[in-house]
This record gives structure tokens, sequence and C-alpha cells, in this order.
């Protein structure tokens, strides 16, 4: 998948992605550009066992940064020591955009004394387009700012702006930028949003909540925008579904994940193009445990390399076997340790090792019997732990009124 990835960034320079109207922006593929470089350039912070063709993946940044003249991602990233700094490279590509910017002023000039505020936001968009690649991402953000304050600018508009500076912070990695885009965008879609932006807005949205660990709503974002996806600014359609499955296996029940990602037509359409992804998601239904965490082993360069998942990958690899163990559980009252390590495809020592951990932290309802090599499961009582927890938010909430009560006293 990997090497899939480069191939694909490395099109970028000479294909462009066909895409639906998107309003204003309709063609501006630059932010896209900018968001396959940083995905390259997370590439090189991964180890390299898991990135064996560095030189290339390094030699595709580089060129990425080239063609578009992206100083100040250049500068940031030689500065975490990615890239080696070559003075008269970075001395050509800020000639070249001290260049493109004296034109595009003058044009701002031109359109400012003898056109309209049409005119005028159009040049503001392409002075914006231009600083989202080759300034940093205060100057691009200052830049849709000067557009999106236009009187002429329809809120339909102000909502493709407010997606646009969402990608930068997605470029970035700024996260904050990222959470007051989306929230912005939301509040905007309540006084005029149309349906494609809505739809659009929903994977945004969904990348939002991945990064965030949020994997509840990313599952509900995803799962609603598969059948309408268009944002392939953001992803190809195919990363988007493997999203879509890796946050719905853990979230979804068993009857709902089946219905909504295995039997999916888009799923089955795309599922395919990525190794391993259609055995992992199949196995956990068909209950073929071993074959599970063998794909889920087989995906880790995926997940990984990802930019949006790699930093929940132990988080994720905890949960999913948690939810693998549990449901291995629920058909036996007891079963002994061989014959589940067995249908695991793991040693007895590890999963003793694992369950003992779950089960102490209250994740598995069962126990180990070690003298006899049995693990007896436990129904959890429902209705005890709901009690348990009123009692518990209780205290709390108890206590902090007996706080304020003595603060005010005071």
């Amino acid at each position: 998948m990997l090497t899939s990835i480069v191939n694909r960034l490395k099109k970028v320079k000479t294909a462009k992605v066909d895409k639906p109207p998107t309003g204003i922006l309709d063609g501006d593929s630059e932010v896209d550009h900018a968001l396959d470089t940083a995905r390259l350039r997370f590439l090189l912070t991964c180890s390299e066992g898991l990135v064996p063709d560095r030189p290339k993946v390094k030699e595709a940044l580089l060129e990425n940064i080239k063609e578009k003249n992206m100083v100040a991602f250049y500068i940031d990233t030689c500065e975490h020591g990615l890239l080696t700094r070559d003075e008269s490279l970075l001395s050509s590509m800020k000639a070249a955009n001290a260049g493109t910017l004296a034109e595009l002023e003058e044009k701002e000039k031109n359109m400012k004394e003898n056109h309209g505020e049409i005119e005028v936001m159009d040049v503001l968009l392409e002075i914006s387009r231009f600083f989202a690649l080759s300034g940093s991402i205060s100057d691009a953000l200052e830049a849709y700012d000067k557009a999106f304050a236009l009187k002429s600018c329809s809120t339909g508009q102000k909502i493709d702006v407010i997606l646009k500076k969402l990608l930068l912070g997605l470029v970035w990695h700024d996260n904050q930028l990222v959470s007051k885009s989306v929230e912005e965008s939301e509040e905007l879609m309540e006084s005029g949003g149309d349906w494609d932006r809505r739809n659009r807005l929903k994977s945004y949205r969904g990348i939002h909540a991945l990064i965030s660990r949020d994997f509840e709503k990313a599952s509900e974002d995803f799962l609603s925008a598969i059948a309408t996806f268009t944002t392939t600014e953001l992803c190809s359609y195919a990363e988007f579904i493997f999203y879509a499955i890796m946050t719905g296996i853990v979230v979804l029940d068993r009857v709902t994940f089946k219905k909504k990602i295995i039997d999916s037509p888009e799923v089955l359409s795309v599922v395919h193009e990525i190794p391993n992804l259609k055995e992992f998601m199949n196995n956990l239904y068909d209950c073929n445990y071993k074959g599970f965490f063998e794909s889920l082993v087989k995906l880790n360069q995926q997940i990984s390399t990802d930019r949006y998942l790699a930093s929940h990958r132990d988080w994720f690899y905890r949960e999913v076997r948690i939810l693998a163990y549990v449901q291995f559980l629920e058909s036996y009252k007891s079963v002994t340790l061989d014959s589940m390590s067995s249908a695991f495809g793991v040693s007895k020592s590890f999963l003793d090792k694992e369950l003992s951990h779950f089960i102490s932290s209250g994740r598995v309802s069962a126990k180990i019997d070690k003298v006899a090599g049995v693990i007896e499961t436990s129904r959890p009582n429902n209705s005890n732990a709901k009690y348990q927890s009123i009692i518990k938010h209780g205290d709390v909430l108890l206590n902090r009124v007996q706080l304020l009560s003595r603060s005010i006293n005071v």
C-alpha cells in the first residue's frame, strides 16, 4: 500500500483528479498538492522498517516542494531534519514567488480600481491559493480572511473558504485550526449550506473526529458519506473506505457492521484495492480469529504510515483485540487456554498475559483458573453497572456542591 501511495502522489504532478463542482474554488487543486506533500513528509518521520524506499520518498517530497515553490513548507521540513537545506534552491523559489506575488498584487490593484467586488474576490482567492502553497499558514489564513470579509461573498462561498482553511490545518497539522474550521462550517451550514457542501462537510468532519480519536463520530460521518463521496481533495475513495472500516469495526455492533460495511456495495467495489483489508473485516465477522490477527499484522504498515491513524495505532490494536476476545468468549461459559490460544494463533503465555490485563481493567468479563488452565466467562450485570455509575457520579456531584456552598458562604 505504501508504494501505491507514493506512486499516486507522484502522479499529481502530471494528472489532476476530476472532481465535481464545488463552487467558487472549482479547479483549485493547489491545497490538494500541499496535503499530498504533507503526507510524503509524514512518511519520512516513520521508521525505516515501515518505509523501505526512503530515498524515493524524499525525492518525491522535494519534487513536490519545487514544483509549487513551497518555501515555508520547505524551511519547516528542513528545520525538522527531514531534508537538507539548499540555499540556492531556497533563493530561486523565493525569487519566483516574489515575481508571482507582484503580478497578483498588481492584478488586485487593477481590479479594485476598474472592476467590481466579484472580480476583486476572484483575485483575493487566487492570492489565497498562492499563499496556501508558497507562504506560511498565517499568510494564507490572512488572505482567505480578506476574501471571506467581502460583502459579495455568499454563504456558500464562505463555506468553501472555511473548508480550504480546514485543509490548511490538515497540511500543517494544526488541530486547533481544524476544530475551529469545523465549528464555523457547521454554523454557516445552518444558514445556507446546500446539499453538496453539507455532504462534503461530513468527510471533513469525519477526518477531524478521526484525528481527535472520536471513532464513533468519525464512523457516523464516514458511513453517511460513503454513497455520495466527492471530497477527493482529502483522500482517494479507497482510503476513505479504509477509514470507514477502521472506525466502524471498533464502534459498530456485529449486525450493523455486517449491514453497513461488509455487505455495502460501495465498500465491496474498492476494498480489494488495499491488500488484506477485506480479510481483516470478514475474518472477525466469520469468527476466524487466527486469520483476523494475521490480517491485522499485515495491515500494520498501512496503519502506521497513515497521517491520521498512526497516532492511534496502539489504542486501535488494543481495542480490536479486546473486541475479538469478547466476541470469542461470548460463545462459551468456560474454555481452556489451549483451545483459545489455538483459535487465535498465539501462545498460551501471550494470551494469559493479555487476558489478565484486560480482565483486571474491566474490559473483559472473565476469570482465569491458572491451575486448571481454564477461562471462565461471566456475563456483566448491566443494571448493577449502571447503578454503580450513578452512585459514583452522584458522589462527585455532591462533593462539588459542598465545595461551591463553602465558597459562597465565605
